[in-house]
Parts: structure tokens; sequence; C-alpha cells
């Protein structure tokens, strides 16, 4: 899935299930990362498997995660700037490397809020 737009406000905190489909293998890690820029070789945020995203249901070859952003994660990011994400998952491959998969790519924007952790 492409172009998928994220979009809230700086210090909520945010909640978003995705799915994957027709995937037969193990997932065996799954990574949400934003960055600046996907050249860049740092992220400025990311979130993983037991780290901010959670299997939620497993049914007819259909995998459901979620994935919530606490409201200090967004804390020092830019408002009104488009920042790139994906969602990316490994399985095991036939060698010690791993099968990688980018399943949703898109763009993350924060929207500026008066209230924010340091005014709380």
């Amino acid at each position: 899935m492409e172009n998928v737009i994220i979009e809230f406000f700086r210090g909520d905190t945010y909640s978003r299930n995705f799915s994957i489909s027709g995937w037969n293998k193990e997932i065996t890690k799954v990574y949400f990362t934003v960055k600046e820029n996907t050249e860049n070789k740092q992220y400025v945020l990311q979130k993983r498997y037991g780290e901010g995203i959670s299997l939620l249901e497993e049914n007819n070859g259909t995998i459901t995660y979620n994935i919530t952003i606490d409201s200090t994660d967004t804390d020092d990011l830019k408002t009104g700037f488009d920042y790139e994400f994906d969602i990316e998952i490994h399985s095991p491959g036939t060698t010690t490397i791993p099968i990688k998969k980018t399943v949703i790519t898109g763009i993350f924007k924060l929207k500026p809020s008066a209230t924010r952790t340091c005014n709380e």
C-alpha cells in the first residue's frame, strides 16, 4: 500500500491498525520507521513489534497489527512537515539473511497544538 497519509496533532497518542494479506511466511519482525527523508540513515521515530507494534489477530491469511505512537514520541518533531514513513516486515530466509518486504509507505504529518508535554 502506497501513499498512505498519517496525520494527527503533535503530543497526542495515535493508534492505527494495519493488515498484511497474502504473505505465507512467518513474520518475525515488524518496523514502522519515520524519517525526514528516505535517503537519511537516521530515523526520527521508530516502532517495532513488541515495542509499540502489537499483533491483534490472524484470520484467513490476513494478519492485523496495531501501532501506537505515545504522546511523548512526537515532542521534538516539526509540525507541518511531510516526513516519510514505511512499514517493513521480516521473515526467515533460506540462509542467515532474512526476507524483507516493505508493505506500506506514505507521509507522516503532525499538526500543531497548543498543549504539549512541556505545558502539562
